[in-house]
């Protein structure tokens, strides 16, 4: 069975509280674009693109082809961890197909600003399709985001633990067993039927973040980086979860790294180049879900 996969945001027109709600996500993601621009246009100014061209012109190819492999792996293990969470309200989506809803949504996220986001337009795919409850799906793909940012915070605090003095390790594991302590009990008050899947998923979310985290440190060394790898890896950690306030994360991890520089011994013009380079990888791959859209016939059709 095949769906015609038409364009959300061009649907029949909803009831007035419902145009509201879609006009305010449209202004939320053109604010987005906005902070990434402004940023870009403030690291610019600080670094010249052609200072990043010129680090560009010695990248090596072969790290950077590493690099994309480690990054598309994690995409597809983000897959397989959605997978988990539509399984607990009893929606079963084949692997295969849910890896290619995945990179669809991937690409309305990246090309597409200020229109519907890559979560609602699968939200709205498997309702249309599946008639599956949308709330229950939201509730999915919501848990499936939260469990991806406790796998962060916890990946950076371990690579903090390699920084801090030894006094303090026992202290920043309390922290870590503290916080999923807490998502555990939040989740299990407001959505039980995750809860049983809720370390297996955390497991898979930091190995998700981890095969990014090598896929950066590639980047890192196909410009011939070397040391500080540790607040490397921090700060682009870091730029993961702030990348929620600009459109693709673009901008966040090149201001963060900018500001970065001012107090830890790294090149700024390469850290911002190995960012920029993260930016193109997710992009490269991204289009993959341009090609699940198109069918031989460039007919817009999904079959899942």
């Amino acid at each position: 069975m095949s769906l015609k996969v038409n364009d959300p945001s061009v649907s029949e027109r909803s009831p007035a509280s419902e145009r509201k709600k879609s006009m305010r996500k449209i202004c939320v993601n053109i604010l987005k674009v906005l902070v990434s621009v402004a940023l870009l246009y403030f690291v610019f100014r600080k670094i010249p693109f052609h200072d990043i061209a010129k680090t560009w012109s010695g990248v090596n190819v072969g790290y950077v082809i590493a690099g994309a492999v480690f990054f598309l792996v994690s995409q597809v293990l983000s897959a397989k961890r959605l997978e988990f969470y539509l399984k607990a309200n009893n929606f079963d989506l084949d692997f295969k197909n849910n890896v290619k809803l995945y990179f669809l949504g991937m690409f309305y996220n990246f090309f597409i600003p200020g229109g519907i986001g890559g979560d609602a337009y699968k939200i709205y795919i498997l309702n249309q399709k599946f008639s599956w409850n949308a709330r229950q799906l939201t509730s999915s793909i919501f848990n499936d985001r939260l469990n991806g940012l406790l796998a962060i915070g916890v990946l950076m605090l371990i690579f903090i633990m390699f920084l801090i003095p030894v006094q303090w390790i026992p202290g920043a594991i309390i922290f870590i067993l503290a916080g999923v302590l807490l998502v555990f009990l939040i989740i299990k008050k407001l959505f039980p039927v995750y809860q049983p899947i809720l370390l297996k998923t955390l497991f898979i979310s930091v190995l998700i973040q981890g095969l990014q985290s090598i896929c950066f440190l590639f980047l890192l060394e196909s410009l011939d980086v070397s040391g500080n790898f540790t607040i490397y890896l921090i700060i682009f950690l870091g730029s993961s979860v702030l990348s929620l306030l600009s459109f693709a994360g673009i901008g966040i991890r090149e201001f963060l790294f900018l500001q970065a520089s001012k107090y830890f011994d790294f090149h700024v013009s390469v850290s911002v180049s190995t960012s920029l380079l993260f930016t193109a990888v997710t992009a490269f791959f991204s289009i993959l879900g341009l090609l699940f859209m198109f069918g031989k016939n460039d007919v817009k059709e999904c079959s899942i």
